[in-house]
């Protein structure tokens, strides 16, 4: 009957006037009730209140039946009939009356909650898989206030009468349509959206990322950064995290709802907490209210709260309605607090099922941002939004919009630039940037700080290093570093160019041109900065870099081919030169001074570790990535893929060109990805197979070098080993490298409450590499990261041939890697 009910009204609305009905949504209290959901019987036909309660619903002449849904309220019924005068209803809901007095429990019987539950449980699966697919259009509106913030901080006033950042500091609607089909696939097309005061913006309003689904066992929350999830209260394990208490029950139409409460048994576990409303004999979810507590240690935020409701859209299926998430933050940053919330709410609405999907309509692209989806004007959102605005987001849209060509003009770039370009302590840390936002400029040089260093072959060494950039109006971006350095004890300048330019950003293609002449580490990832360098040399007497002088230029350029085919191409010459200690200080005593030459092979060679010589290199990389996701919105973002990438890379030394002094083939075949493990963590891995085709003239700066370090500070790469010596395991022969890392993301330490509380997540690696499958060297490793967000230690132990060779402990600043 539903069918045919819905039939009639879209038959109906083509051949009459639309009429107009408004009103006030409060409970018996007279509050304002938010976003709660207004729509016609037997359809998903309709809108929902704003935050100060009041709605506004355009339809046909004719009569209807209304009715007012919220979570936690009675359901509402409302009969009318709607014509060419403006209709207004005030809505006054009651409380949810939930009754026991059907209900025995004795006292020692088990809460009628988990009969219900155990059936919820049962019905999940089918429920997940009911619909094979549909279509729909979807609402959404984001909101984030700040709602506490200091009058200053480093100097800079934050509220003034002028211009304050408490209040609304982000506003946006948009209209999408969204396409499901079993089991996974998903596409968004975002026809239109509004951006409070940047008319050339698409906003955050991805119903793709924020759409919550409960019948699954394993709840994402697109607002935590955590990648565990959290349990759903029906999940199949959700008996072993919750207890439930049935608090009542009560009828809508012909169905008896039951009113469950949802307890964690350990508020540390990445649980719910509220009410979930379960209808009898069907067991399908009915409505929720669900809040994760800090408790459970979710990342960057205090709270989450989600409201959904679910309607009958025909007599077997039901769907979601509105779900509204909710966030609390609250920061300290150097002794200044901020506080603040946001919130998505969603409606859903005109569900269609069965749909015969051209078989390449689901693709890669999972979102879309149509070409004039930002550019619809006031008028276009007064006849189509469907949830009023409040008075507070009507002064914010005038107030942004009015302002937004202000802002965009030069003299107001200026008046802001002139304040961000003072030069302030921080510089001395973090270095100088010069902007010139008017027309997108940057100039920067580094801290003075990283300026001076010392090594067994410069001595004391400057390191002076430049930058600029700028971007253009169509996308493109160009970049240009350059550095000059002095070593006083060799007294050798060196100088060096690194430039790139940035183009189709749908095809991540950039091109780099890069050259020079200066020392540089034999290991061309630089295992060892040169500051860890110096401290070393000096205060612990042990000259770990090596390095040679080397003169060069080189091209390369990376792009996409197809969405997720990557390929780089470059080419380098270059001249390369041995250097040798000019100097054996350090402020150890020179009985304790370990300084070894600065020949990587030869440690006790004083003199130069090979000749002068010409290297003309070719590089090609192939990066395959299967099935990769991605937005456009309206250019390309990727999103990624579940499986691993593909890396396949060959260099060539070609020997007799320009000179050139080498002749070799390295072929690298590898894979590398993360997979998400649920509430286990993120497991990170990289395996890779390289063999040299042919090694007949080669230098030891051309070897496979593996990142080995022996110092207490670790460069938190994937590929890094904390254990191992430098260059002793270098190869020109066949070698596997496999590394893998696993972030319990607070599975481990949750259980602690001194440690859940500070945040500290466990990680646990494995790392391993064998050269002609003679040469076997494996490190294991325990530790903890996130330390005040950014730093981790670990304790390491080294195995060569399966003899322990070394174990301690390394701190260092998580990287991503």
């Amino acid at each position: 009957m539903r069918i045919i009910f819905t039939l009639f009204l879209l038959c109906a609305g083509l051949l009459a006037q639309a009429g107009m009905i408004n009103g006030h949504i409060t409970n018996q209290s007279g509050e304002p009730l938010a976003f709660a959901s207004v729509y016609i019987m037997g359809t998903t036909m309709g809108t929902a209140s704003n935050p100060e309660g009041y709605f506004e619903l355009e339809l046909p002449d004719g009569a209807y039946e209304l009715v007012f849904q919220y979570v936690g309220y009675k359901q509402h019924h409302e009969n009318i009939l709607v014509g060419k005068e403006l209709l207004s209803l005030n809505i006054v809901m009651e409380d949810e009356q939930v009754s026991l007095d059907e209900v025995v429990i004795s006292a020692d019987a088990e809460d009628p909650a988990y009969r219900i539950i155990r059936n919820a449980i049962r019905m999940r699966k089918y429920y997940l898989r009911q619909v094979d697919n549909y279509k729909c259009e979807a609402y959404t509106k984001g909101i984030f206030r700040v709602t506490e913030a200091p009058d200053k901080i480093f100097g800079d006033s934050l509220n003034t009468k002028e211009d304050s950042i408490l209040g609304i500091v982000y506003l946006s609607e948009s209209e999408s349509i969204i396409s499901y089909e079993q089991p996974d696939k998903f596409k968004e097309e975002m026809i239109s959206v509004k951006v409070s005061g940047n008319d050339q913006g698409f906003g955050f309003n991805f119903i793709t990322f924020f759409m919550v689904n409960f019948y699954n066992n394993n709840i994402i929350i697109p607002v935590d950064a955590s990648e565990r999830g959290f349990i759903s209260p029906i999940g199949s394990s959700a008996m072993f995290y919750y207890k439930y208490r049935l608090e009542g029950t009560y009828f809508e139409e012909d169905y008896m709802v039951n009113k469950i409460k949802v307890i964690p048994k350990r508020n540390i576990d990445p649980v719910f907490g509220g009410y979930i409303y379960i209808i009898e004999d069907s067991w399908r979810i009915h409505s929720l209210d669900l809040m994760i507590s800090k408790d459970a240690n979710i990342d960057f935020i205090d709270s989450v709260k989600i409201a959904k409701s679910m309607v009958p859209v025909n007599d077997s299926i039901w769907m979601p309605l509105t779900q509204k998430l909710q966030f609390f933050f609250s920061i300290n940053f150097f002794g200044k607090r901020f506080a603040g919330n946001g919130i998505f709410h969603s409606q859903f609405t005109d569900y269609i099922f069965n749909n015969e999907f051209e078989r390449k309509y689901f693709g890669n692209e999972i979102v879309r941002a149509n070409e004039d989806a930002n550019k619809k004007d006031s008028l276009y959102w007064a006849e189509n939004r469907p949830i009023p605005l409040t008075a507070e987001e009507q002064r914010n849209y005038l107030k942004e919009d009015s302002l937004q060509d202000l802002r965009s003009s030069k003299e107001y770039l200026d008046s802001l630039d002139r304040k961000r370009n003072k030069i302030k302590w921080g510089a001395l840390l973090s270095g100088y940037s010069y902007y010139r936002r008017h027309d997108s400029t940057r100039y920067s040089i580094n801290s003075p700080l990283t300026t001076v260093n010392f090594n067994t072959v410069q001595g004391v060494n400057l390191y002076l290093r430049t930058g600029f950039s700028k971007s253009f109006s169509n996308g493109d971006r160009f970049t240009i570093s350059q550095n000059v350095s002095y070593g006083f004890s060799n007294v050798r300048w060196g100088y060096g160019l690194n430039s790139r330019y940035y183009y189709n950003r749908n095809k991540s293609a950039n091109i780099r041109l890069r050259g020079g002449i200066g020392p540089v580490q034999y290991n061309a990832s630089n295992p060892i900065s040169p500051f860890v360098n110096t401290f070393y040399t000096l205060l612990d007497g042990n000259n770990y870099m090596k390095i040679y002088e080397k003169s060069w230029v080189g091209v390369s350029h990376f792009s996409e081919l197809i969405n997720g085919i990557f390929f780089m191409a470059g080419i380098e010459y270059a001249g390369r030169s041995a250097l040798v200690n000019t100097t054996d200080y350090s402020w150890v005593k020179s009985s304790k001074n370990r300084f070894t030459s600065n020949d990587p092979q030869h440690p006790l060679n004083k003199g130069p570790a090979f000749s002068w010589n010409k290297s003309l290199t070719i590089d090609l990389a192939f990066r395959i990535r299967i099935r990769q996701k991605y937005m456009s919105i309206p250019n390309k973002s990727i999103i990624g893929s579940k499986y691993p990438d593909l890396v396949i890379s060959y260099k060539k030394g070609i020997d007799g060109f320009l000179g050139s002094n080498v002749d070799y083939d390295l072929l690298k075949i590898g894979i590398e990805g993360k997979q998400k493990l649920g509430l286990l963590g993120t497991l990170q891995f990289k395996g890779t197979y390289g063999t040299f085709l042919n090694n007949r003239k080669m230098e030891f700066m051309d070897y496979k070098h593996f990142n080995g370090n022996r110092t207490i500070f670790a460069r938190y790469r994937l590929n890094s080993f904390q254990m191992l010596d430098y260059y002793t395991h270098s190869t020109n022969k066949n070698y596997v490298e496999v590394c893998a890392e696993h972030h319990f993301n607070g599975f481990i330490f949750n259980k602690l409450p001194l440690i859940r509380k500070a945040k500290w997540k466990a990680v646990g690696g494995f790392r391993y590499f064998t050269s002609e499958f003679t040469n076997n060297y494996f490190e294991v490793s325990a530790g903890i990261e996130n330390i005040f967000t950014v730093f981790r230690i670990d304790f390491v132990a080294g195995y060569d041939a399966g003899k322990n060779v070394r174990t301690g402990i390394v701190i260092g600043m998580k990287m991503d890697n």
